[in-house]
């Protein structure tokens, strides 16, 4: 993919501050992508999703991963450091549109989660709860030739779906192997690109934002101006007004 110029990466965070999650994966997505439609990116599963999330961040801030995470048991920050490569899981055949699941007399066809489904829980307009994210990806489930509402499926039967879900996209989870080095507690840590990457950008864009105001008040350059010039210019200009 290519890179993104700061104009633009600075447009995709104005686009994205005013939605959840989900709408901020797809506004920074469609300006890295700009050859597939916002339609077609949240109709990606979540995994497929993130893989194009983890070569955004690959190409804007590099594959070198860092951050704090806390102890679940004594409360201690514990540094995480690994390389984008470490998580990438290798692109297979992509699946199947609808995929089927038959446990224990049911038989059910469903489809994996993507960022409408994300998008939809967050909103808070639709009813939460561990069952609701199922609901919304089964497209039908029958038993003996009946048909049965998601919600009434056994236990086993919706194991089998959340086994086959991360079974066909396996990047939509992605789980480090974590040790506390005050108490010795051992865990997997879930890692979710999309807030981390996110977080990345905002915090880079305040930054920016201030280099923009310093230089636009000493120099009276426009934003347009000052965002065109190289990073490495741009730092230039700040240190000769003491920043």
């Amino acid at each position: 993919m290519r890179s993104l110029t700061a104009s633009e990466l600075l447009g995709a965070w104005e686009a994205g501050y005013p939605h959840t999650s989900a709408g901020r994966a797809l506004a920074l997505l469609g300006a890295a992508f700009p050859e597939r439609s916002l339609g077609e990116l949240a109709r990606l599963p979540v995994g497929a999703r993130d893989s194009l999330l983890l070569s955004l961040r690959e190409g804007t801030f590099g594959g070198a991963i860092g951050g704090l995470v806390a102890c679940p048991r004594c409360g201690e920050q514990v540094e995480l450091a690994f390389e984008v490569g470490d998580i990438r899981v290798p692109t297979g055949a992509a699946a199947p549109e609808v995929l089927e699941v038959e446990r224990a007399g049911h038989a059910v066809r469903f489809r994996l989660p993507d960022s409408r489904d994300l998008a939809a829980l967050a909103s808070g307009r639709e009813p939460t709860g561990p069952g609701q994210m199922l609901a919304r990806c089964v497209v039908e489930a029958r038993r003996e030739g009946a048909h049965v509402e998601a919600r009434e499926l056994p236990e086993d039967v919706v194991g089998a779906i959340s086994s086959a879900m991360e079974a066909a996209d396996p990047q939509a989870r992605v789980e480090l192997a974590t040790t506390c080095p005050g108490c010795g507690h051992g865990w997997a840590a879930g890692f979710d690109i999309a807030e981390f990457l996110w977080r990345e950008v905002e915090a880079w864009a305040q930054r920016l934002l201030r280099d923009v105001h310093t230089l636009a008040s000493v120099y009276g350059w426009s934003e347009e101006h000052i965002l065109a010039m190289s990073p490495w210019k741009r730092q230039r200009y700040l240190e000769l007004v003491g920043r």
